[in-house]
């Protein structure tokens, strides 16, 4: 009986043992291409609420901008980052009120993600997604930190500034912009217009 017992443990050791592979597993690689394929479907992206209390130098301040499907059938975007603000970039230019439609292209900056020059993305070589389903005729918020107001160098010494805005997501298969938009922006202290 003892023998059959050693016998059959010592089977069951090879057969756990010749389970056990030191080669690695086969590795998958992942088809961006094919999985993240260009959405053809109507989208738009707009400005939620507009505060008027906008400040430079304050640090903080953020808006909302929503993406949405105007289209009539569900759209899924499988590239979508779960950081949400990985999915959007905001640009913005000093203007004259109502002039935001003259600025020239060069003069628009980057506004967020907010990378300061000769700095490195802080996004991770592999940003973790997770698809994003839209039904007809809804959204999903997205909110954008303003971290630009708390540095950015007004062209002149004014009472009231007026920034233009615009933003456009920043997928490879996703392909919508937000119109160009002007908010109006006090400094932190209250000066004078200085002409």
């Amino acid at each position: 009986m003892k023998k059959t017992t050693r016998i059959l443990f010592a089977l069951a050791a090879l057969l756990f043992l010749g389970a056990c592979s030191a080669e690695p597993a086969a590795q998958h690689d992942f088809d961006e291409s094919r999985y993240f394929q260009p959405i053809t479907a109507k989208m738009s992206l707009e400005h939620g609420y507009l505060r008027l209390d906008y400040t430079l130098g304050v640090p903080n301040q953020s808006m909302t901008f929503l993406l949405k499907n105007q289209d009539v059938s569900v759209v899924t975007v499988n590239e979508w980052y779960m950081n949400e603000t990985d999915n959007i970039r905001l640009y913005y230019a000093f203007c004259e009120p109502g002039k935001s439609d003259g600025i020239r292209e060069e003069d628009w900056k980057l506004a967020w993600p907010d990378i300061k020059p000769g700095e490195e993305s802080s996004r991770k070589s592999r940003p973790r997604r997770s698809s994003l389903v839209l039904q007809p005729n809804n959204s999903t918020l997205i909110d954008v930190p303003l971290t630009f107001l708390e540095h950015a160098e007004p062209p002149r010494r004014r009472a009231r500034y007026t920034v233009a805005l615009y933003a456009q997501i920043a997928l490879n298969t996703l392909q919508t912009k937000s119109e160009v938009f002007e908010i109006p922006v006090s400094p932190k202290t209250k000066d004078v217009e200085i002409e």
